[in-house]
């Protein structure tokens, strides 16, 4: 049976994103497979044009969402759209986001460890995507909050830009400037518009990276393809 590879990426309406892209690519010199990427948005390289490119090359498709948590892109938008686009009879295996991976936590882990050791005075707020329609990854992201405390021995609040726990209501817990760790995978149009949010309130904030173009992003694929 020959496996191949099916990136899917969120992507931005109107161009490509290019963040990523790179890195992505860097995994076809790591493994064997016939490998393809698709974007959720947009109207090029699209998921169905990834599952065309696989064409008849195999019998099994692994679909690798680089994404952060199972929220509506996850659990209705790949299954349905590659679903309805894949040739009968191919098997198709759809892997877990990558929010909750080591390789992601390890990232998180040492970017405060080094940013409280230079701002130990500073509360820490980690900050994500969110959902309005799931509570499991408000349930992970939240662990990964305590995980991250426990570990640094400091209190790290949470917040979403939407659904449960907005940033707007989370800011107002202080007067404090933050040390903020958004978990996103690209520095995009919502991180900046957190960053406004939170300057708004407390402008001497300061902010950490995001995993884009981060070699944690790259690890955090292998080690969920290493798990399948």
């Amino acid at each position: 049976m020959t496996t191949g590879f099916l990136f899917a990426l969120h992507g931005r309406r109107g161009k490509i994103s290019q963040a990523n892209l790179a890195l992505i690519e860097s995994l076809k010199n790591t493994y064997d497979q016939p490998q393809a990427t698709g974007f959720l948005e947009g109207d090029q390289h699209t998921l169905e044009d990834g599952v065309a490119a696989l064409g008849d090359q195999v019998d099994e498709l692994i679909v690798i969402p680089v994404l952060l948590f199972a929220a509506t892109h996850v659990l209705w938008d790949l299954p349905k759209r590659i679903n309805a686009s894949k040739r009968p009879g191919l098997k198709v295996t759809f892997l877990e986001p990558l929010g909750t991976t080591q390789a992601v936590y390890a990232f998180l882990y040492h970017q405060l460890k080094r940013a409280v050791a230079e701002h130990p005075n500073q509360p820490i707020l980690l900050v994500a995507h969110g959902t309005g329609h799931f509570d499991t990854p408000l349930a992970q992201f939240e662990a990964i909050g305590h995980q991250l405390s426990q570990a640094l021995q400091t209190p790290v609040a949470f917040a979403n830009y939407v659904g449960q726990l907005k940033v707007q209501d989370v800011l107002a817990t202080s007067t404090q400037p933050w040390l903020v760790q958004p978990l996103f995978l690209t520095q995009g149009r919502i991180v900046k518009n957190v960053e406004k949010l939170i300057k708004a309130a407390q402008p001497a904030s300061i902010f950490l990276p995001t995993l884009e173009n981060q070699p944690a992003l790259r690890q955090a694929i292998i080690e969920r393809i290493d798990q399948q």
